[in-house]
């Protein structure tokens, strides 16, 4: 009876597939279970941070409660910095409502946006311990503007004594940053960032000051007194070597930036991502067929993806070190840095991961086994990627990628490997065709990052032509090596349940963050990549 009803749904009476339902089946499932899954998460979390991951989901009320119950029960200064933050927010969402939709902040809130008064809130504040109540009186006053004289002269008393007191020479830089006074907001985050242990990224935002400012002198004696050096992070370290051109400590130090913690939900995001990815991968090389030999061989291919992050790091390191390239926002040299840097790079990072199969793939593989372990080992590079993009915080940039970079990089390396299969096998018939390849791939890589960068020249939108090529160039490839079709649940309906997955995982991480309507415009870059994706593969391979 199950097995009927799945038919039913992946195909017609007529026996025709069916692909729009199954994809809003599958979405619609994917969303539902991961809102149900992380509302359990937050649940289980303890107190305080329980209350900033609901913070951060929009929900301020709730949030503000279990602050406001905390504060009572031990006051502290991070504690009503994170109060007045989770206020700020709240305010800020009521703004954004009230200019979208042209109605007062107030109207139609949810019990979940509601938070208490102005006039409660200070009267809280006012009921703290004197120290916990400075800071909390100076942030709020500063969130509306100048604080008063004789306020300011307290906390900056307060900030001076050793030690200082939490949070005081934070928000003295916070207050510098907005006179404009970058020198006295820079020494303020150091002081703060060496003291307090939880917050020594100050220091990372002080070196970044003085590095925009060009006080490279004065960061070489920051980084040489041992208490500012213990408390900067490896990409104010890096940043630094970059400048000196000792692209040896430049490399070290960008090891260690490139493994930023991943968040919880960053983990989650590219683990779904990889496995749904790997599925389709899996089905696309006929896994069943030869599951002895194929199964180990693709799960290996997927951890040299992942590998091949590491020669990728190396060449940054040395690229920008010693060759100095780099970004700069000028379209023609940053045309040259994203094709000859980014472009080929990595392309050369994963083609050299690949290499491993290569005598495995000559013995016991065929054509469509290449194809399928190029995929794979652009499949782990992209999973490792992403989690670096995810951790960044850069939610635009992260899940505008996230949609697309999965099968992007996927598409890229199946491509070279088995270019590079053939020119292994006769050199002399396929050397022209492999270069022409080659060159082909890190010039289309060079072109979508390039166009993601800049949207003077179209954006990501003008970057998906880029991607309906690759993607059908890739394909056609597979359906020359794959031969027959599936039975069943044919490979189309696992691409398309695939990207559903996904794409109801990257919506219940986009909406938590950031709101339904800013969630939605965040992923529509995105969402025309996955529709470029679904005609192209629909097109060329619905048959297959």
């Amino acid at each position: 009876m199950a097995k009927g009803r799945v038919h039913e749904l992946l195909y017609t009476p007529a026996g025709a597939p069916r692909f729009v339902l199954p994809a809003i089946v599958a979405l619609v499932m994917t969303f539902a279970i991961g809102w149900g899954l992380m509302r359990a998460v937050q649940q289980t979390l303890p107190d305080e941070e329980r209350a900033t991951a609901l913070s951060h989901t929009r929900k301020f009320g709730t949030a503000e409660a279990i602050y406001v119950r905390l504060l009572r029960e031990r006051p502290s200064v991070d504690l009503v910095v994170a109060l007045l933050n989770n206020h700020e927010r709240a305010r800020a969402a009521r703004l954004r409502r009230a200019l979208s939709r042209g109605v007062a902040g107030d109207t139609d809130l949810t019990p979940d946006e509601i938070v208490m008064s102005d006039e409660a809130l200070d009267g809280l504040i006012e009921a703290l311990p004197p120290d916990v109540a400075l800071v909390g009186r100076f942030w709020r006053a500063a969130n509306k503007g100048a604080p008063p004289e004789d306020l300011t002269d307290r906390v900056t008393e307060a900030a001076d004594r050793d030690p200082p007191l939490a949070f005081t020479n934070h928000a003295l830089a916070r207050r510098a940053l907005k006179a404009q006074d970058y020198d006295e907001a820079a020494k303020r985050f150091e002081r703060e960032g060496v003291h307090f242990r939880e917050r020594a990224s100050d220091v990372d935002v002080a070196l970044a000051l003085w590095m925009k400012a060009d006080a490279w002198d004065h960061v070489r004696a920051r980084l040489a007194d041992p208490r500012v050096a213990a408390a900067a992070g490896p990409s104010s370290k890096y940043r630094f070597a970059v400048h000196e051109r000792d692209w040896r400590a430049a490399v070290k130090w960008l090891f260690l930036e490139y493994r930023p913690a991943p968040t919880k939900a960053g983990l989650i995001l590219s683990g779904v991502a990889m496995l749904a990815w790997a599925f389709f991968c899996a089905r696309l090389g006929k896994i069943g067929d030869r599951w002895k030999l194929r199964a180990p061989l693709y799960l290996f291919a997927l951890a040299l993806g992942v590998l091949s992050i590491a020669p990728t790091v190396l060449l940054i390191a040395v690229e920008e070190a010693q060759l100095k390239l780099v970004a700069t926002g000028d379209p023609a040299r940053d045309v040259i840095y994203f094709v000859f840097g980014v472009g080929l790079r990595e392309e050369a990072s994963k083609l050299l991961l690949f290499l491993p199969l290569v005598p495995i793939l000559r013995k016991w593989g065929d054509r469509l086994d290449v194809l399928v372990c190029g995929a794979f080992v652009g499949l782990g590079f992209a999973a490792e990627e992403n989690l670096n993009y995810l951790a960044s915080g850069d939610i635009h940039a992260g899940l505008g990628r996230f949609l697309t970079a999965n099968f992007f990089h996927m598409a890229l390396t199946g491509t070279l490997a088995a270019a590079l299969d053939d020119f292994l096998r006769d050199r002399e018939k396929y050397a022209a065709d492999f270069s022409r390849t080659a060159l082909m791939i890190v010039g289309m890589h060079g072109a979508y990052d390039f166009l993601l960068s800049h949207d003077e020249f179209g954006g990501g939108y003008f970057a998906m032509g880029v991607y309906f090529f690759l993607v059908r160039m890739f394909l056609g490839s597979v359906d020359a090596a794959r031969r027959r079709a599936d039975r069943v649940l044919s490979l189309t309906h696992v691409f398309v349940l695939a990207l559903a997955v996904v794409t109801g995982t990257c919506a219940v991480y986009a909406v938590s963050a950031l709101g339904p309507t800013q969630g939605a415009l965040v992923l529509a870059e995105g969402l025309l990549g996955v529709a470029i994706l679904i005609y192209a593969f629909i097109r060329t391979l619905r048959e297959i």
